[in-house]
């Protein structure tokens, strides 16, 4: 990634995404949200953690939950809360404190939005988290309006880095340097 130019700042954007969207995928996982995409669905069945009331939210979640209302219709295409946003909810702080940090990671910044919400793609398909998989294929395609052919190209990405990391950790490699700065990739 240094060697791309983005510095140690776009290196600790990548990875801030990586660790929210993987912390997403376990949620999702974990509460075994159905796909809500495009239309809107209840979770069911006796295990299942219903959604939180919105008109029962106060304070900076119901701030929160109205964000993610708007930015679900512009980036997803959905005229309703996704699950995963609705079912936090039921911990109002736990709420603000997860889109707040959702919007921190996932601004443009030293990676523009779209390589990251990419990059969120590639996690939650490397996660395999059917519901985070379904939520950032409705970004890609809504709000970057990718087409099959990118779509295609992006999960080939996905199987090229699985499948590296797969041989990699199968043949025990180490890096060839552990000690590395940006500075060491400058100039030339």
């Amino acid at each position: 990634m240094l060697r791309l130019g983005v510095g140690e700042r776009g290196v600790n954007e990548i990875l801030a995404v990586a660790e929210h969207v993987a912390s997403l995928c376990a949620a999702a996982e974990a509460f075994q949200l159905p796909l809500d995409f495009p239309d809107p669905v209840e979770p069911s069945g006796p295990y299942a953690v219903r959604p939180a009331d919105t008109a029962e939210l106060q304070g900076d979640a119901a701030a929160a939950m109205g964000e993610i209302t708007s930015w679900a219709r512009e980036s997803l295409g959905v005229a309703h809360v996704p699950l995963i946003w609705s079912v936090l909810g039921r911990m109002p702080r736990m709420l603000a404190n997860s889109w707040q940090k959702d919007r921190l990671v996932m601004s443009g910044g030293r990676i523009d939005e779209d390589a990251k919400a990419c990059i969120a793609f590639a996690v939650a398909a490397a996660r395999q988290s059917p519901y985070m998989i379904a939520y950032t294929t409705a970004q890609l395609r809504t709000a970057l309006a990718l087409e099959d052919e990118a779509m295609v190209e992006l999960v080939a990405s996905v199987m090229h880095y699985v499948s590296f990391n797969t041989i990699s950790h199968g043949m025990l490699l180490q890096p060839a340097r552990t000690e590395m700065r940006a500075a060491d990739f400058t100039g030339g």
